[in-house]
């Protein structure tokens, strides 16, 4: 089936106003709505992630995450496995950054933000 032509026009315009905003390089605004989302309500979302990982054989994967200081990126397809797809819509409008931007962005950014003692150091921090 091909795309409809609003369907082409919204894709083309989404990928010039990523451009344009710097949404593919941004990922501060990403990073902290990511934070929030896994420490909220005693690491809620960090135990959705977890459950997440249980369901598609993926913990091993969050567990190097969660304890080594040095992670690669991951893929779109883990990224969409692990996280709610109303959580990432839910960054993307935190962030102002497009779905498509958010999923690529969290590519590079869920992983680090799954370490365990980064997501606490950075808690302590803004408690300071």
């Amino acid at each position: 089936m091909t795309a409809s032509t609003t369907d082409k026009i919204s894709s083309t315009l989404t990928a010039v106003a990523d451009t344009v905003t710097a949404a593919t390089t941004d990922k501060s605004g990403l990073s902290s709505a990511l934070i929030h989302y896994l420490e909220r309500n005693n690491n809620a979302g960090q135990s959705t992630v977890r459950q997440h990982a249980d369901q598609h054989g993926l913990q091993s994967v969050v567990s190097h995450w969660e304890n080594h200081a040095v992670v690669e990126p991951t893929t779109e397809d883990v990224v969409q496995k692990l996280l709610p797809s109303e959580v990432i819509d839910r960054l993307a409008a935190e962030s102002g950054l497009s779905r498509s931007a958010t999923i690529t962005n969290l590519q590079e950014v869920l992983p680090p933000a799954c370490r365990t003692d980064k997501v606490d150091t950075q808690r302590k921090a803004r408690q300071a």
